[in-house]
């Protein structure tokens, strides 16, 4: 095994034990939100913020899953680079679309 997949495992391993600990504390959290509202404790306590975070988390888990399946992640560093060359080859031909003729820039 060399050093960038054995890097790629700690980093994967990481991210499922953070995501881990978060689902369980998300699915207490949910758990006792529903005790609290059937045991009437305080009535209807917590039903307007969880249904309004349920709606915004749930759009954003099938976009991070559809990411993850079509293979968006494969190579995060890789827009970084683009960004650099495209910035190198505005530098190296003057500008973008100007060429220098005398004091003025002309397209």
């Amino acid at each position: 095994m060399n050093g960038r997949s054995i890097r790629g495992l700690v980093i994967v391993g990481f991210a499922v034990a953070v995501l881990v600990v978060a689902g369980l504390g998300f699915a207490y959290k949910m758990s006792e939100f529903a005790v609290t509202i059937m045991k009437d404790e305080i009535e209807g306590f917590g039903a307007v913020a969880i249904s309004i975070y349920l709606i915004g988390m749930v759009p954003i888990l099938f976009f991070t899953l559809w990411a993850i399946v079509t293979g968006r992640f494969r190579d995060i560093e890789q827009p970084k680079y683009r960004v650099l060359e495209l910035h190198d080859e505005i530098e190296r031909d003057g500008g973008m679309g100007y060429r220098v003729s005398g004091d003025r820039g002309t397209l």
